[in-house]
């Protein structure tokens, strides 16, 4: 019998405070990802919800609590860095800038249009106008493929 594909299911935060999107420069720990930005995030635990685990890891990495948080994508992601996971993409906005660091990298408040000027993930940009172009109710879904590291080979919105 065919064995049945699995992915890990993840979630990738997006933290707004005003115009100041927040990102995490991933630490050495984090092996071929150091020095990448991307949102916060990471891997759904056994019987949590998605907006449940999005709001534990941006405790987690930042020390902050928001209230608002919302699903706002769902992404099949394969080969990102050899690995095949189904993306929950959550938008929450906080009201200060004050946050607390994790040993999982560096956090920094960046506006969108510097995204350009810092190591982020290549398809960040792309999530965000998205998340921009729709409305506050609605999900997007989407499939990335990338060549087992950073490097994005496509990103198709379905």
């Amino acid at each position: 019998m065919k064995e049945r594909y699995q992915v890990i299911p993840r979630t990738l935060c997006f933290v707004m405070c005003g115009d100041k999107i927040l990102l995490i420069e991933y630490a050495a720990r984090k092996g071929p990802m150091c020095g990448f930005f991307n949102g916060i995030g990471g891997h759904i635990e056994h019987g949590e919800g998605i907006v449940e685990s999005a709001d534990r890891e941006i405790f987690e990495e930042a020390g902050i609590k928001p209230t608002d948080t919302k699903l706002k994508g769902v992404i099949h992601f394969l080969n990102f860095f050899g690995k095949n996971t189904i993306v929950f993409v959550t938008v929450s906005h906080v009201d200060s800038e004050n946050v607390i660091e994790s040993d999982e990298g560096k956090l920094h408040w960046v506006a969108p249009k510097d995204l350009d000027k810092v190591n982020v993930i290549e398809d960040v940009a792309m999530m965000l106008d998205k998340i921009n172009s729709i409305s506050e109710d609605e999900v997007f879904t989407a499939k990335a493929e990338f060549d087992g590291g950073a490097n994005l080979l496509s990103f198709d919105f379905e």
